[in-house]
């Protein structure tokens, strides 16, 4: 391997380590969003099993 395909190579690996914590933070950010959804679910399902019980 000569050194323009090392400097290359290392260049994607900069790029795609940018990419993935560009990813990470757009997963933390729907998580986000999505925590008061799966929230309202769990009361909602604590409120039927409850419901059940009576």
């Amino acid at each position: 391997m000569n050194n323009m395909e090392k400097d290359q190579l290392i260049a994607e690996v900069e790029r795609l380590k940018l990419e993935n914590e560009r990813l990470k933070q757009e997963i933390a950010k729907l998580r986000g969003v999505k925590r008061p959804l799966a929230g309202s679910m769990d009361s909602m399902s604590t409120k039927l099993k409850e419901a059940l019980r009576e």
